[in-house]
């Protein structure tokens, strides 16, 4: 019964339909108003001082139904690449790539075994921070479970060194396609501009999180009585490791058209001027080279690639359904007068102290909206006049959204992934919390220094 509840509740669709009409109701309420707005050098900004009152534009019925299919329409780019891209890594998957490269790393054992769980999670952490993949390990997390159990830890360091460290260099990823391209393509900001701080904040949480998992693990296998699994029974999570996917010569080149495609995308995004299109283009290429190295079928290969869509067209689709809030915004004529009461609100308010409080807004946003790139979709037509307006840069304002919106995936129950995660270590959300709310307050403090350096340092390129 609960879970049922928890579904209605938290189902991505549903809040989204209902956001949608609260801001349909909404138009029928608030005051109309809008800004002036001048477009210099292709990106367009608010004329602060222009508000003005405007007629009322209710928004009727017909639009409500309206709005998802030219939200659907306008966010048409960026769903298809996120569903090509997840084709692509099927075809890592099912030709047992990933698998391999996983292998690997599990079969050193003549270093210690923190060495080894080190070895692990860092691993974890460059597929979650640099390739911005989260549900798309789970199949390695029990594997990595089964191994942590055998070294003498338990089924939570196994969950950390994985699903965890995943999920949290996700948060923070300087080129993460979900959050940070989305929120650059609505801010009008050079793809994946500014990296350069958010590497520095990634390179700081991994170390934090790396710290705080190894001090557990180090703890329980002393006292074994200390761990917080030690009233659960793990025995059946432990599973034989399937030997059968090695690092071969086509599996090492694999990786290595991995690791190609990933640098052409990102010297393209930063350097030529390259957006979805062509980043979806490049990993196209890979994924067929890859095909190609393993000896798949051409037949084969369509259908990895169009199975990875169909796993992947839930969250292209959030995108769309979030735009459809914006749409309904749009259509009401709600935006300027949401973001002149905030402006009004805040503006006797430091600069600093508004990104923390755009922060602590997407922090909880993301109990709502779990999927990144729709939470992206749906605040930063707010934020970014916001920022203009209150003298903040736009990217601290993409920054601000990022930190609010990743960390708390590692928090908010209604994050699918996450209890995916729980479920299979055996681990309850009442322990989970017991072994993550002290690093999340060491997180948040962290994330406000990042901040504090966006604003003092002007964090641009505006």
């Amino acid at each position: 019964m609960s879970n049922k509840k928890q579904g209605i509740n938290f189902n991505p669709f549903i809040v989204m339909a209902c956001m949608v009409i609260a801001c349909a109701a909404a138009s029928y309420v608030i005051a109309p108003g809008a800004y002036d707005r001048e477009t210099i050098d292709g990106v367009t900004r608010v004329l602060a001082d222009s508000y003005h009152p405007v007629d009322r534009t209710p928004v009727t019925l017909f639009q409500i139904f309206k709005s998802l299919p030219e939200g659907l329409t306008a966010t048409a780019n960026m769903m298809f690449v996120v569903m090509l891209i997840g084709g692509v890594v099927q075809i890592y998957s099912d030709t047992g790539v990933m698998a391999a490269a996983i292998n690997s790393v599990l079969s050193v054992k003549k270093v210690s075994s923190e060495a080894i769980i080190s070895l692990i999670m860092i691993a974890f952490f460059v597929i979650g921070g640099i390739l911005g993949w989260s549900e798309q390990i789970i199949p390695f997390v029990p594997i990595v479970i089964s191994l942590t159990l055998a070294l003498g830890y338990d089924s939570l360091v196994g969950m950390a060194i994985s699903g965890f460290a995943c999920l949290i260099s996700f948060a923070v990823g300087p080129f993460n396609v979900y959050t940070v391209g989305t929120s650059h393509t609505i801010a009008e900001l050079p793809m994946f501009s500014g990296w350069q701080l958010r590497i520095c904040a990634l390179l700081v949480i991994c170390a934090l999180s790396l710290f705080w998992v190894l001090r557990y693990a180090r703890k329980i296998k002393k006292d074994p009585s200390k761990s917080l699994m030690a009233d659960v029974d793990t025995s059946d999570l432990r599973i034989p490791t399937d030997i059968s996917d090695v690092l071969n010569t086509p599996k090492t080149l694999s990786l290595v058209v991995l690791a190609i495609s990933f640098a052409v995308v990102i010297y393209g995004l930063l350097n030529l001027g390259w957006s979805y299109t062509e980043m979806g283009a490049v990993f196209m290429m890979g994924g067929i080279v890859v095909a190609l190295l393993n000896r798949v079928a051409p037949t084969a290969c369509v259908n990895m690639i169009l199975k990875g869509m169909r796993g992947a067209m839930e969250g292209a689709l959030i995108i769309g359904a979030a735009r459809a809030v914006q749409v309904t915004m749009s259509y009401g004529g709600i935006i300027d007068p949401i973001v002149h009461g905030l402006s009004t609100m805040m503006q006797s308010s430091s600069q600093y102290l508004t990104s923390c409080v755009m922060f602590i807004m997407n922090f909880f946003i993301n109990m709502l909206i779990p999927s990144g790139s729709g939470q992206a979709t749906a605040v930063m037509p707010i934020m970014v006049p916001l920022a203009d307006m209150l003298g903040i840069t736009r990217q601290t304002a993409v920054l601000a959204f990022q930190f609010g919106d990743g960390i708390s995936n590692t928090f908010w129950f209604s994050n699918g992934t996450l209890l995916i995660y729980c479920a299979l270590a055996k681990l309850s959300l009442k322990k989970w919390y017991k072994f993550i709310l002290p690093l999340h307050g060491i997180f948040v403090l962290v994330e406000f220094v990042f901040l504090y350096i966006a604003v003092a340092t002007g964090y641009g390129p505006f």
